[in-house]
């Protein structure tokens, strides 16, 4: 970082330029530090729950003796489609079972199905909105999974992590947005803002059109007259 900017005074000059620093998420303590200070956090296995005795017990009255789930990729649940057709069942109603069951194991705050997300069967909650606003119905799983705070996968795309983030809890919602140079003078804020409301300040600032399709608000303390 330090080389770059020694460039760019040199071939710009700080003093007309804008710097600015952010991140796509926040940064969560890993379980065994959380742990370390009295809070119950822990990792949770995801490929273990096709066995567990809930959702055994499903199988059992669907008929189906093989895997149901057939993988987890962080935060969806995807269902074995093509037994599900084969046994002549419902898609929609064996997501639906699926998710409450998993609703009460531990380390899950909140289970719902690709089925109530797409008909809008969800709490207008914080929460609740974050999941719709996840969801693709073109790509998305079948059951949307949200961990309990201070509880992660470890197994993350085949790597073994210390924690993860996508989760709609504070410690991955709160990122800084870091603006330095240009004139401003120092100062915090501490209103609620967005990473989307990058792109259509730079643009205020620049004085350029915004991208199309840019969403957020204009961080106004950025835009020095």
């Amino acid at each position: 970082v330090a080389s770059l900017l020694d460039a760019v005074d040199q071939q710009v000059g700080l003093e007309n330029t804008l710097v600015v620093l952010s991140a796509d998420h926040g940064s969560p303590e890993a379980p065994g530090y959380m742990r370390s200070l009295g809070v119950d956090a822990f990792y949770v296995d995801p490929h273990s729950w096709d066995k567990a005795g809930a959702i055994e017990r499903l199988k059992k009255e669907l008929g189906i003796g093989s895997e149901l789930i057939l993988e987890y990729f962080h935060p969806y649940v995807y269902l074995n489609h093509e037994l599900i057709a084969q046994k002549g069942l419902n898609l929609a109603d064996v997501q639906d079972r699926v998710a409450h069951e998993l609703k009460y194991f531990k380390g899950i705050a909140f289970a719902v199905s690709a089925n109530r997300i797409e008909q809008g069967r969800l709490p207008d909650t914080p929460v609740g909105r974050a999941v719709v606003h996840n969801h693709n119905p073109r790509r998305s799983g079948d059951v949307f999974v949200v961990f309990d705070p201070h509880c992660f996968i470890s197994d993350f795309d085949g790597l073994h992590v210390a924690c993860t983030h996508g989760s709609p809890w504070r410690y991955d919602t709160f990122v800084p947005l870091i603006f330095a140079g240009h004139g401003l003078k120092a100062q915090d804020i501490y209103r609620r803002v967005h990473t989307v409301d990058l792109a259509l300040t730079l643009s205020a600032a620049l004085g350029t059109d915004a991208p199309s399709g840019a969403a957020g608000t204009l961080l106004h303390e950025v835009l020095t007259p």
